[in-house]
């Protein structure tokens, strides 16, 4: 093929067979991303974003909080949080899920382009990237390493496009590189992606020179066709390729953190505490083997596996070359074992495997003519991406059997806005202890008027200030000494989370700490007779405690205050904890029928909150009603199924006489 001709798909079939089945699949790729943001990382970045756009500068000391201010911080994803600040400065915070979902559709495009520039057809390509894009959903978050999907897409598209002697030069890797190192710490995947297509093409050219020496390839005795590069360049494409990743390597350096940043990914990676950050276990930790990432992830490499062994295989047995060489092979392989480390790479391998998987599925297939009018497998497959889309459309992206991601936009419920919404409506300013998660929002509603004492920069903190952190929320004694170290206002936790009930019982041991505010997803603490005095005077109280709460053990005497603090908690936020310690006052101050009344309201909302049907069930085991009990514990055992206190209270419903 002459360099500059135009490069068509191979399969034979005209593109515009293939339109009604993209379609589908980008409608798929929409119903699968435009849902409710619900990573808290976004809100650091927006905030990055927000100080690099005000002061034209990218920080390098932490500011965000009251206990690590001061420390170096890497901002290694300062442009992502740039574009992500100015999408939402113009658009506003829904728009940051489009922008997400549009990534999303331009991750897809490169890939199935890569996949047919390598010679899958669509009646492979698109069923596969439909399988990927699904599983990859669970990871396409607004968070800067969609773009690093992004630039892996593009980089294999760019080098299947060489393959196939296209025009597309190997300098545009170089500013793409450096764009790669301002958005995520992902960019050494661009080295090793050029640097495995170079080991692939030197492989290809040594089996070439052994083909044409042997006489095999083709038809026994005749050499195979020389690769669309051959003869046309002084060096070969696998020595051009060898001296481009040192280039990338230097294209990296073109940042604020000069060298700094390329050690950066390993310091992070190298850290023994990521070890409890999920995302960074390996897939074969329990959390993630019960969801269904897991066995997508499963079944995609089972199936790369057996397709690249297969086209091994029977391709050399035919005397035929692999599609796309031995570059995909080495890829699957890399990234395989990538995947294998940490769960956050098995997008990666997914994504980054897609082309050289359809192509060797197709290769198996053989070459195939046009199908003949209304023989064509296209419009089915068109028809089954489109119920596939609705059926996520409507369902929601589900996680595992018990845990789904809602279509839609705006924030996800487990954002801590209402509780967030209380300190602002407050004018609350100064440091605050917050649970971990929350760090991240807090700092993106109140930087500089709040710093926090915790956030997911783990880099910024190192281990040792983890784990005094850590302690703190266990040890009344190292907790009085943060707060008086950090001077907190507030304590601020997401209380409905695991572990949590240590830390309350440690503030309430403590002593002078009671909740002023609480909903379904976050608990605020101030200090009696502290600076916010009046406030605590007025919104504090000294029986209810969500993460303390249990049905049925307020005392008699206890009942008119506990149930005057109860009906102020539900006014306040009608949160269905509040409502939930509301039936248990009013049952306290025998008025059973209202609080019968209430508690079938909540029941009949069927609340997806695990916690609350649980105190549904423990409230319904205190009146001794056991089957009603059986029926709430069962219901949150649906919703979380590892749960032993629900467990526990089924096997209390269901026993004895």
């Amino acid at each position: 093929m002459p360099e500059g001709e135009a490069v068509r798909p191979a399969g034979g079939e005209p593109p515009r067979r293939a339109a009604a089945g993209l379609v589908a699949l980008g409608l798929l790729v929409l119903a699968l991303t435009i849902t409710p943001i619900t990573n808290n990382d976004l809100f650091l970045h927006l905030k990055t974003g927000a100080i690099i756009l005000k002061t034209g500068a990218v920080p390098h000391q932490d500011d965000y909080s009251a206990l690590a201010r001061g420390r170096p911080f890497v901002a290694h994803e300062w442009l992502a949080g740039v574009i992500f600040r100015a999408v939402e400065r113009g658009f506003g915070i829904d728009a940051l899920i489009l922008f997400k979902a549009l990534v999303a559709l331009g991750i897809a495009a490169a890939l199935y382009a890569a996949a047919r520039a390598l010679g899958a057809t669509a009646a492979v390509a698109l069923p596969a990237l439909a399988f990927v894009m699904v599983l990859a959903a669970a990871r396409i978050m607004e968070r800067p390493h969609i773009f690093s999907y992004l630039l892996t897409s593009l980089y294999l598209l760019i080098l299947a496009r060489r393959r196939r002697g296209a025009r597309a030069p190997l300098w545009i890797f170089l500013p793409l590189q450096s764009l790669w190192a301002y958005l995520h710490g992902g960019f050494m995947l661009g080295w090793l992606i050029v640097g495995l297509a170079a080991a692939g093409r030197l492989i290809d050219d040594v089996l070439d020179r052994v083909a044409r020496t042997t006489g095999g390839a083709g038809e026994p005795g005749r050499a195979p066709a020389p690769l669309p590069d051959a003869g046309r360049r002084r060096l070969p494409e696998w020595a051009m390729l060898s001296l481009l990743v040192p280039a990338l390597v230097a294209a990296c350096l073109l940042n604020p953190y000069g060298a700094r940043l390329l050690r950066f990914p390993f310091e992070l990676t190298g850290s023994s505490f990521m070890r409890e950050i999920y995302e960074w276990l390996p897939p074969y930790d329990k959390a993630y083997a019960s969801t269904y990432m897991a066995r997508y992830y499963v079944v995609w490499a089972a199936l790369g596996i057996a397709v690249h062994a297969a086209a091994l295989l029977l391709l050399w047995r035919r005397r035929r070359p692999l599609p796309g060489g031995a570059f995909p092979i080495l890829l699957f392989a890399a990234f395989f074992v990538l995947s294998l480390r940490m769960q956050r790479n098995v997008t990666d391998f997914a994504l980054a495997t897609l082309p050289g998987v359809a192509a060797s599925a197709t290769a198996l297939l053989g070459p195939r003519r046009a199908p003949r009018p209304g023989r064509s497998p296209l419009p089915w497959i068109a028809v089954a991406l489109l119920g596939l889309a609705g059926w996520y459309a409507w369902n929601g992206y589900p996680y595992s059997p018990t845990s789904r991601r809602l279509r839609g936009l705006g924030l996800g419920r487990n954002v801590p806005v209402a509780a967030a919404d209380y300190l602002e409506a407050n004018s609350v300013r100064g440091n605050v202890l917050n649970t971990y998660s929350a760090g991240a929002y807090l700092v993106y509603r109140f930087h500089p008027a709040v710093r926090v004492a915790m956030d997911s920069r783990n880099d910024v903190y190192g281990e040792a200030l983890y784990a005094e952190y850590k302690r703190a929320l266990q040890v009344p004694e190292s907790l009085q000494a943060m707060l008086r170290r950090i001077e907190a206002r507030a304590i601020f936790l997401e209380w409905p989370q695991q572990g949590v009930v240590i830390t309350a019982a440690t503030i309430r041991e403590m002593g002078g700490w009671i909740p002023v505010y609480l909903d379904d997803v976050a608990v605020v603490y101030m200090e009696k007779g502290g600076a916010l005095a009046p406030l605590v005077e007025r919104d504090g109280y000294s029986l209810l405690d969500p993460s303390l709460f249990r049905p049925g053990q307020i005392a008699p005497a206890d009942a008119p205050r506990a149930l005057e603090e109860a009906t102020r908690a539900a006014r306040q936020s009608r949160s269905y904890i509040a409502r939930l310690m509301l039936v248990d006052a009013l049952l306290a101050s025998g008025r059973r029928q209202e609080a019968l009344e209430e508690e079938a309201r909540i029941v009949a909302e069927d609340p997806p909150l695990f916690h609350i049907h649980y105190y549904l069930g423990a409230i319904r085991l205190s009146l001794g009603d056991r089957p009603e009990a059986a029926a709430r514990f069962r219901r949150a055992l649906a919703l979380q199924p590892d749960s032993g206190a629900a467990l526990q209270g089924l096997q209390s419903a269901t026993s004895g006489p």
